[in-house]
């Protein structure tokens, strides 16, 4: 049978979770093959994972889930790669629905969809609202991370010939920000207007670390800016790429109630490029730190 799509899921202590990823890669069709690899863990990941047919487990020492995912690649069969964190899950159809986005006149090397966030007992969150451009998404992507990762596939030839993640475990938790910035100065990407992707938010979640997360995404805009061809669509505007992360640390602390520190953020990105003063995301990082979440709170409720 030929292997159209080849589900990727990198997984390190996530034994409570990877079966409900592992369910929904396998409800998705017989052209897909999942792979699962466990980047080391030392729970019972690797019993969970046993109790599955038709699933391919590779264990490899720890290496964070860039490298994961490259592991996983590297013995993938499909014309497609798609992505999935353990602790998410697809719903029915939802690679189907890539495909198509595939195989249409542009031939994107890249897709992405909307993601509703689950909580720890599968209660919804809300889709997330965030902007979903299409075709030439360079600048877009540099401004913002939009591309929730357990929604995105590529296609395995632009995947192989953009080098896959960057290893580097510094990167963990923005290598795909890193690798999607890449491809996207390449090639077009496209959009799937479906929410068929559940994204788990809990509180051991890497996202929920500031100090984690800090010193990756500044290592994923230095890795992005060496790389040649991002480096020439960039031409003069490298202090535009590092002020756009800035403001995306900015936010990251103040959800995490680091008023003093998103402000540090919002003052280096304004240093970096002046013309955020006119952006509305900067604007809008920078009067919720000055203003805080009650006034914000207050005069949301007041608009309504």
């Amino acid at each position: 049978m030929a292997i159209t799509v080849s589900a990727i899921i990198p997984t390190y202590n996530r034994a409570s979770y990877v079966s409900s990823a592992i369910e929904s890669a396998l409800d998705q069709g017989p052209n897909v093959e999942v792979i699962v690899v466990d980047d080391d863990s030392t729970d019972n990941t690797r019993d969970v994972v046993g109790q599955f047919e038709h699933v391919r487990y590779i264990h490899q020492p720890n290496g964070k889930e860039g490298a994961a995912r490259n592991t996983g690649a590297a013995q993938a069969r499909g014309d497609y790669f798609a992505f999935l964190d353990s602790d998410d899950y697809w719903l029915p159809g939802k690679l189907v629905a890539d495909i198509q986005r595939f195989e249409a006149a542009d031939r994107p090397a890249v897709v992405y969809s909307r993601a509703e966030n689950i909580d720890e007992r599968d209660r919804s969150l809300g889709v997330r609202n965030l902007q979903t451009p299409q075709s030439d998404i360079f600048w877009a992507l540099a401004r913002e991370a939009f591309m929730p990762m357990s929604t995105v596939a590529v296609r395995a030839d632009a995947f192989r010939a953009c080098g896959g993640f960057n290893p580097d475990p510094r990167l963990s938790g923005t290598a795909d920000w890193e690798l999607w910035l890449r491809l996207s100065a390449r090639w077009p990407v496209g959009f799937v207007d479906q929410a068929r992707t559940r994204i788990r938010v809990h509180p051991s979640s890497m996202l929920a670390d500031p100090r984690y997360m800090e010193p990756a995404m500044l290592a994923g805009v230095d890795y992005a800016l060496a790389d040649p061809i991002v480096r020439q669509r960039v031409a003069g505007r490298a202090g535009f790429v590092r002020a756009c992360m800035y403001v995306t640390l900015a936010l990251h602390a103040y959800r995490h109630r680091r008023r003093a520190r998103s402000l540090t953020w919002l003052a280096r990105a304004f240093a970096a490029w002046p013309a955020q003063l006119s952006d509305p995301r900067f604007l809008g990082a920078l009067s919720r730190a000055v203003l805080g979440p009650s006034v914000v709170a207050s005069l949301r409720r007041a608009s309504i």
